[in-house]
């Protein structure tokens, strides 16, 4: 009598491991989910495996292809954005108390902090003060890991447009992968989804650009020369990011030129 186990086939009350197990047990395991038996031993096994630990490799295979390095940059720029709203709505709550102090805010909440930590106040108010600090502190330590990540990760379209917007493009498309699918008029209008939608159903004018308006020197162009420049910068973008995704080199260099010259900015 032969019976189906996860760990192999016990045939005549004798133990038969699949093959390679201990070492093939991520291909095994999927095998078995898709109902295909993998092959076993010719000799029989004294002892059943430990299901727990295999299962806990499996896992941790799996978790590791699963999560590439492009969702580590995102989730860790997910992590930064949502610090930065922390930090404002602190500074909101505390500008409230301090504002009868002196104390002027100057558009910079981590210099508002500082100024706060020395105005030789009670130690409830420096604590309160060390605390924005803290947080700003960090949140520095993230702008600079995840410049030299995303600079190394994609390195062409970092030099076409900038480390934060390919962070923002990354984040809002979901992978690399992702983007290198986009045709360059999605890469335009990527971010002005709700404006799209709009002009399907109600007949509004069409987006001329997303999350790509914020390219350096773009918003400062006249109206009627943006959408130009955006489909220009989106469809160099189209090849940077094929470049950055298959390790391939190009002239990024000669594309940043010729933006700056339909931007009419001295090369």
């Amino acid at each position: 009598m032969e019976k189906i186990m996860w760990y192999g086939k016990i045939i005549d009350k004798k133990i038969y491991l699949y093959r390679n197990l201990q070492k093939d047990y991520m291909n095994i395991l999927e095998s078995l989910r898709q109902g295909i038996i993998p092959e076993t031993e010719e000799t029989c096994s004294e002892k059943i495996p430990d299901l727990r630990e295999i299962l806990l490799k499996f896992e941790k295979e799996r978790i590791n292809s699963e999560f590439s390095h492009d969702q580590y940059i995102i989730k860790v720029y997910s992590v930064k954005k949502e610090l930065e709203e922390i930090i404002n709505l602190y500074l909101e709550k505390l500008v409230s108390i301090y504002t009868l102090l002196d104390i002027k805010y100057n558009n910079d909440p981590c210099l508002y902090f500082s100024k706060l930590k020395n105005a030789g106040l009670q130690d409830v108010d420096n604590a309160a003060a060390e605390m924005g600090i803290n947080m700003c502190s960090f949140r520095s330590y993230l702008d600079n890991y995840l410049g030299n990540e995303i600079e190394k990760y994609m390195p062409h379209t970092v030099s076409l447009i900038g480390k934060t917007l390919a962070l923002d493009f990354l984040l809002k498309s979901g992978s690399l992968e992702n983007l290198v699918k986009y045709p360059a008029g999605t890469l335009q209008i990527l971010g002005a989804e709700k404006a799209f939608f709009n002009h399907m159903r109600k007949g509004t004018p069409p987006p001329k650009h997303g999350i790509i308006f914020n390219y350096p020197g773009l918003s400062a162009l006249p109206p009627n020369q943006r959408g130009k420049v955006a489909r220009a910068i989106a469809n160099k973008m189209a090849i940077t990011l094929k470049m950055d995704f298959f390790k391939t080199d190009g002239d990024t260099e000669g594309m940043v030129n010729e933006i700056k010259k339909k931007m009419n900015i001295q090369v």
